[in-house]
């Protein structure tokens, strides 16, 4: 019996050293923190961690299109704003045949391209320019046409072989013989109903951008409802982006902006959901580097690290998806940004502030700011102005393009007529 009294006692002496050596950490860990009150950061509620180092599919930042298709011509055009996903899966195959095969005829002017798309015809608007490189390796083919790219249009022009056209913000438009079939594109067209679409030059509003897709009717968007998601934490953002989520390098500001430093980074966390980063040095963390083939990366690796960080603040917060919106090469470097969309409409916020803009110095990202949202589209549907009188608008503004958007002021999310 005495052999079980001490054998008892010395578990209850061990358990209560654990649970005191427990709390002393414990302790220790919310000093180092921000307080007992910082406890609930380490309950995060999106999914903390990040994915440096991996190569990611373009296609999960590309935004959703404009689509037009024609079959014959004498009884009208299908259009579609805000394209993608399963609208898509037949005819992107074929955009990537032609691009795999094409051979450049020449320059074209907007008689040839607007002949061409009187024939069978399938026309992408993309709805942001980009280099052709990032195009060719998002439909998983190389570049060798080394321009900008904003709409793609295949032709069934002849008997034969489908041309395809690349057309850029600038006006220039190129063309170029194929090995793709002209059935292959006359089968896809054939197949869709005309809808009484258009483009503005077959219009009689003249002032808008010509190759403005323009739809019959308003297309139906559900109401969005627009939120800081609740996985917008210190916690959560401080160790996706390899910071210490427990540093004692950390002060809040008086608006409630949390500042954290570790040299020569810099990260600041507003309770607005605005998430600004600097770095003025190297940083040993592998999520910040452009992995690169070259001396200096590319236009493609340089969207896929920045589509990279985009994935991991996103699902770090449990925020919606970001999707690219530019890509603006400078000296040393490039600025790329990126924006929400949902239900294939694009979410803008007030002076056309990006979702995310991440700047990209030699072979690092040296600085972003996040804008960090979460929608979720409702049972209600938007009641949007007719569309002959949105266009009538819009031709107010020569030049101008015209499509739907969100616009999301922080308080509330409301669908327009966008003349963009």
């Amino acid at each position: 019996m005495a052999k079980h009294r001490a054998v008892n006692r010395l578990q209850n002496l061990t358990l209560l050293l654990l649970t005191l050596s427990a709390l002393f950490l414990l302790s220790r860990l919310m000093l180092a923190g921000s307080g007992w009150t910082g406890l609930q950061d380490l309950l995060p509620a999106g999914a903390a961690g990040g994915r440096p180092n991996q190569t990611m599919d373009l296609g999960e930042v590309m935004p959703a299109f404009h689509l037009v298709v024609t079959g014959d011509s004498e009884y009208g055009r299908y259009t579609q704003l805000g394209a993608g996903g399963e609208d898509l899966q037949q005819i992107l195959p074929l955009f990537q045949e032609a691009l795999g095969s094409a051979s450049v005829v020449g320059a074209a002017a907007d008689k040839t391209l607007q002949e061409a798309l009187a024939s069978p015809s399938l026309y992408l608007d993309l709805t942001v320019e980009l280099p052709s490189a990032v195009v060719a390796a998002w439909l998983g083919e190389g570049d060798s046409f080394g321009r900008n790219v904003r709409a793609m249009a295949l032709a069934a022009e002849d008997e034969e072989s489908a041309f395809l056209y690349l057309r850029s913000d600038d006006g220039s438009i190129f063309r170029y013989n194929t090995a793709l079939p002209v059935s292959a594109v006359t089968e896809i067209a054939d197949s869709v109903s005309p809808n009484g679409g258009s483009f503005a030059y077959e219009s009689n509003f003249a002032p808008l951008a010509p190759y403005t897709v323009l739809v019959a009717q308003p297309p139906e968007i559900p109401q969005l409802q627009g939120d800081i998601p609740a996985g917008y934490t210190a916690y959560n953002l401080l160790t996706a982006l390899d910071f210490n989520a427990h540093t004692n390098a950390r002060y809040p500001e008086s608006d409630g902006t949390e500042v954290v430093v570790e040299s020569p980074r810099l990260l600041r966390l507003s309770p607005d959901g605005e998430v600004t980063y600097v770095c003025d040095g190297e940083t040993t963390s592998t999520l910040y580097r452009v992995p690169c083939a070259g001396e200096s990366p590319t236009a493609v690796e340089a969207v896929q690290a920045a589509g990279n960080l985009a994935a991991v603040l996103t699902e770090s917060t449990a925020a919606s998806p970001l999707y690219l919106r530019t890509l603006t090469p400078y000296e040393n470097g490039y600025r790329i940004t990126f924006g929400y969309q949902a239900e294939g409409v694009p979410v803008f916020f007030p002076s056309d502030a990006p979702g995310l803009a991440v700047n990209i110095s030699g072979t690092a990202i040296t600085s972003f700011v996040y804008r960090c949202r979460s929608y979720t589209a409702e049972e209600e549907m938007e009641s949007m102005m007719p569309s002959e009188m949105a266009v009538a608008i819009a031709s107010l503004s020569p030049g101008s393009g015209l499509s739907v958007g969100y616009v999301d002021n922080g308080t509330e999310v409301a669908a327009r007529w966008l003349p963009r």
